[in-house]
């Protein structure tokens, strides 16, 4: 199936079909796999760390202010 014709433009030589048969722009690294991007649960367990040491802090100021010396 031939690219779509555009009046203006070289829009025919700058796109080519997925594999899902939609048209994109021609990329230089078209055939290349693709990297894979960082995963970002280690940022949410990183959060959610940062999260619970903040609270067990908290928690201990107010249960045993004492300890802290404030």
């Amino acid at each position: 199936m031939p690219a779509p014709r555009v009046k203006k433009g070289k829009w025919s030589k700058d796109r080519e079909r997925t594999k899902s048969g939609r048209w994109r722009k021609k990329r230089s690294d078209a055939n290349q796999p693709r990297k894979v991007k960082k995963s970002k649960l280690r940022v949410a367990l990183i959060a959610i760390g940062i999260t619970i040491v903040a609270v067990v802090i908290i928690m201990i100021y107010f249960f045993f202010p004492g300890i802290i010396g404030l």
